[in-house]
Formats: structure tokens, sequence, C-alpha cells
């Protein structure tokens, strides 16, 4: 695994890319190797496009790759883009063997740019999973004892994650749930205003952002939890969504992108869906203290 995040800690797990010089080289390194190429990329900004251009370039010189696409972005930026954009993101799907899709608009989009819908492949980036078996830290693990329910959620701090929806919903819900804890893992990039936002609501207590955690430890915590929440206002497909529901986790997300079965709904970005739907599930895995 070749992982082109710079900040990236290091990790036995897959190589850390410093530049577009480094990760053309390993991706060259390894086409000539004879190994099948495949980019994993959200496709919502021309950085991701030109991983992706760099990827089918080098995938000529092996035996092919795929390609694929996950944000919910992705429609948006190509539709509101150049058009120096959109031959960018037509000429790297055409040298790829196959693109997934996460969703349909996803594929709908790209196939109004040209790429034949017989390269176009609609399926969640997404494999089932067992439940965890790791040790949740002390601390960690003392936060989660001394909150019930308990909400959690993973995320960037960006807009479209739906970050302050989610608190506002969490400081309504603990009239009824005064203990209520909210636990938001993921990158701590861009998290002062966020930590600002819950010490302005009065929520330094209730809410904690983990930031990263390892995957399995994420899973093990996700799967203590009375609820997952995705409060996101689009997304091509949630990989975090369909382990909750992989792991028997009530899930509540947003009524955008793909969302599996037995997800309850709100419409996107309404503080008062979103309440709704988390009394409505709370009230059926817990009860309230009035």
């Amino acid at each position: 695994m070749l992982n082109v995040n710079p900040r990236a800690p290091a990790s036995n797990h897959y190589i850390s890319i410093s530049g577009g010089v480094d990760l053309l080289k390993e991706l060259f390194r390894h086409a000539y190797g004879d190994w099948t190429l495949s980019v994993h990329t959200n496709g919502r900004n021309r950085k991701s496009w030109m991983i992706a251009l760099l990827g089918g370039i080098a995938a000529q010189f092996g035996p092919g790759a795929t390609l694929t696409l996950h944000s919910g972005d992705v429609p948006k930026y190509l539709r509101d883009g150049t058009a120096f954009s959109r031959a960018i993101a037509r000429m790297s799907c055409l040298l790829y063997n196959q693109v997934v899709c996460v969703n349909q608009e996803i594929a709908d989009t790209l196939a109004s740019l040209g790429i034949p819908k017989h390269q176009l492949d609609i399926t969640p980036a997404f494999l089932p999973i067992e439940p965890p078996r790791v040790t949740v830290p002390a601390e960690l693990d003392g936060w989660m004892k001394a909150h019930s329910p308990l909400i959690s959620s993973t995320m960037f701090f960006r807009p479209e994650y739906g970050f302050d929806l989610l608190v506002h919903a969490v400081s309504a819900l603990r009239g009824r749930y005064p203990n209520l804890g909210c636990l938001v893992m993921g990158n701590k990039d861009g998290c002062r205003d966020a930590e600002a936002f819950v010490e302005q609501k009065g929520l330094r207590g209730s809410v904690l952002l983990a930031g990263d955690l390892d995957h399995e430890l994420c899973l093990a915590v996700m799967s203590r939890c009375s609820v997952f929440v995705r409060p996101t206002l689009l997304d091509g497909d949630s990989i975090s969504v369909r382990e909750a529901v992989a792991l028997g986790v009530p899930v509540v997300a947003s009524n955008v992108g793909t969302r599996p079965d037995g997800v309850v709904l709100f419409e996107a970005g309404t503080l008062g869906g979103l309440i709704t739907q988390l009394e409505t599930t709370l009230e059926s895995v817990c009860t309230p203290l009035l």
C-alpha cells in the first residue's frame, strides 16, 4: 500500500510517499514488477485526479489497474469544474481497466464524460468485517464507561461532514439524556474550531474528539456505542456506516449518497430531523432519564 498523505505517521502497513516524483517512482516500480495497481481516491479535487492520472499512466507498463472513486463531491467537482479538469478526469479513467464508483450518481457523471459504461462498476468500497478483539486504552475506556448512552461518529472537520449539526443535536438531547456522550473519531486537522465550538456549547465533558484511532480500535469503540451517526451534507458511500451496520450498531445517517438497508435516515442538514431520528433510535436501545 502506498500512502500519499504527507502527514501520515510511519507504519509497517504502508509505504509513505513524500511527493509526486516519489509516487511515480513507486508506481512504475510496482507496475514493472507485474503488480496490478489499485488506486483508491476521492475524486473531489485536482490533486486526487492527478494521482489517478499517474496511476493510470504507470499501469500501461504492467498488467493493468482499477480506479475507485468514493467521494460524494465527485459529481459536483466534475459538473462545476473547468473543461481542463473534466479532460484530466476523462483521460485518467480511460487508462484503467475498470473504474469502481461507490454510487450511481458518480457512475452517471463519468458516463456523461464519455467513459464507456462497461468500464464502470458500482460497488461499495467495503469488505465484511468480524468484531475486533482489541483492548481499549484505559483513559478512553474510562471516558466511555462514564457516559451512557454513547453516540459515535467518524469524520473530518470540514463543513460537509456536519460536525456542527451533530454538536447541536447532542446539546438538545442532553435534556433527556444528561449523561449522554458523543465520541468523534478521525483526523484532527482543523479541530481547533471544533473544540472551540464544543466549549461554546458547554459540552466539553460530553463530546470527546478522540483523533485518529487504529482501525481495529476504531471498530472496537464503535461496537460499544448505542448509535453511530453520519451527519454528512453529501456522501458517496460511507465505509464507516457499513462497518457499524456489520457490527450490529444502530445507524442514523443523512439521506445522501448510498446507504445500506437498515440505516435510519434523516433529511441532510436538518437539525430537527437528526434529533428526531436519534431520539427514536435511542428510545429503542436505552431508557431516558426524565
